[in-house]
């Protein structure tokens, strides 16, 4: 598609990762004239190359997933959470799971994923304009007025009838606006590098993605490849900030003081430094205003111990922008379309956060890793950590049967008492 006059945009999106280029391609594929504006230069290293099962129905409705499929990335079949003592662990089988649609999914490199999604936004029909850094927006009666940064150092204007943010965890719109707000008393910071020669599962168990709970922390282990291995730690802030500050001392220091992950490092090789991201866990105050739309990351974001991060940023980057393709047919500023985009997703997000918040109890823990098989209360769990958040009554009544169990916990022995570090 050639360049358009920058006046003639019906959407400007602010960032190509996955909910940006999802956002580009599903409007780009109704005709909508489409301006997406990336800050960085594809390839880029990323975090969060665990995708979820349910990723695929969305493949599917961008007809993106011949491309992927041709890509080759690690199948993902099961999760595995391990105790970091090593003393107990279970695995969610996806194939198993009496509730699941979707029954498998795939580890990517970000890398080469989200370069694969961009470039299917622009054969789609949107035009994309990478290092081009927004610097600020103005929302007008009848449009937008976006001004940017392009690669050679110069200031451009673009304006559309509709922003999208899919900004990431820069939340760009808005942070302008204040309006992030932290979950209280989950402040984090992971750490996190790729490497090879870690010992990993094989067999039927390839590609298992690893999750070793510790005390107050815990572990990811990711197959990317058949010796590249993502892993990161994620740790309360404040313990970073007691530990020292040092990166590669408190990852090293958790390695060996983790059995169940010291020895799978045994003859390990770090293949890229070590990064580290703080205070990820957030929400904002608002999700939808005059012809501005907040997606993925740009609407929040979570603890990623489910690895629900790309699947929750594609759904709500296509449900976000279908509201959009609608108010621009109705000709509306703000629709009840776009208002049912901002409670569906809070709804998503909501069914996540009561996971990982109980997740780092003590009470979740003993009942989680000590599953019984009776009234398939896991098929239920494993139907959400695959990412179904279109609950059916089945698996609804099911959990909520599992989270009174949790909560019946604290206060009687309803399990047996077992050590959760």
């Amino acid at each position: 598609m050639s360049t358009l006059p920058d006046r003639t945009w019906d959407v400007v999106i602010i960032g190509g990762g996955p909910a940006g280029s999802t956002a580009a391609t599903t409007l780009a594929q109704t005709g909508r004239r489409v301006l997406v504006l990336e800050k960085e230069k594809f390839p880029r290293f990323h975090v969060g190359e665990s995708l979820l099962p349910y990723n695929r129905g969305i493949f599917d409705e961008l007809g993106v997933w011949p491309k992927i499929e041709a890509a080759g990335f690690m199948k993902k079949r099961g999760a595995q959470f391990l105790m970091g003592n090593g003393s107990h662990g279970i695995r969610l089988d996806f194939s198993k799971g009496s509730f699941n649609k979707f029954r498998e999914a795939i580890h990517v490199e970000r890398s080469k994923f989200d370069e694969l999604l961009l470039a299917h936004a622009r054969e789609s029909g949107a035009e994309v304009r990478e290092e081009c850094q927004v610097l600020e927006y103005r929302v007008g009666t009848d449009d937008v007025a976006v001004r940017y940064r392009d690669a050679d150092g110069a200031e451009q204007d673009a304006r559309s009838r509709f922003l999208i943010d899919a900004s990431g965890l820069s939340n760009f719109s808005a942070n302008r606006d204040s309006l992030r707000e932290y979950y209280s008393g989950h402040k984090k910071v992971a750490i996190f590098g790729h490497f090879a020669g870690l010992d990993m599962p094989q067999g039927d168990e390839k590609g298992d993605i690893l999750i070793v709970r510790r005390e107050n922390s815990w572990f990811w282990l990711i197959p990317i490849e058949d010796n590249k291995v993502s892993a990161g730690l994620v740790l309360d802030r404040a313990d970073f900030q007691e530990l020292g500050k040092d990166v590669e001392k408190i990852f090293c220091d958790a390695v060996r003081d983790t059995p169940a992950v010291s020895g799978r490092f045994a003859r390990s090789e770090a293949l890229t430094p070590l990064h580290a991201v703080a205070d990820f866990s957030y929400r904002n105050g608002r999700l939808v205003e005059p012809r501005l739309v907040r997606i993925g990351d740009a609407s929040g974001f979570l603890d990623p111990v489910f690895s629900s991060g790309v699947m929750l940023a594609m759904a709500s980057a296509r449900q976000g922008a279908k509201a959009v393709d609608q108010a621009l047919s109705e000709g509306a500023a703000l629709t009840a379309g776009m208002r049912s985009y901002e409670k569906s997703n809070r709804q998503c997000i909501a069914l996540y956060w009561e996971f990982i918040e109980k997740f780092y109890t003590i009470p979740f823990a003993q009942v989680f890793f000590q599953p019984a098989s009776r009234l398939r209360m896991v098929c239920a769990i494993s139907s959400v950590l695959a990412g179904s958040t279109d609950l059916s009554f089945a698996v609804w009544w099911r959990l909520r049967a599992f989270f009174l169990i949790v909560w019946l916990n604290k206060h009687l022995p309803v399990v047996k008492r077992i050590p959760v570090s």
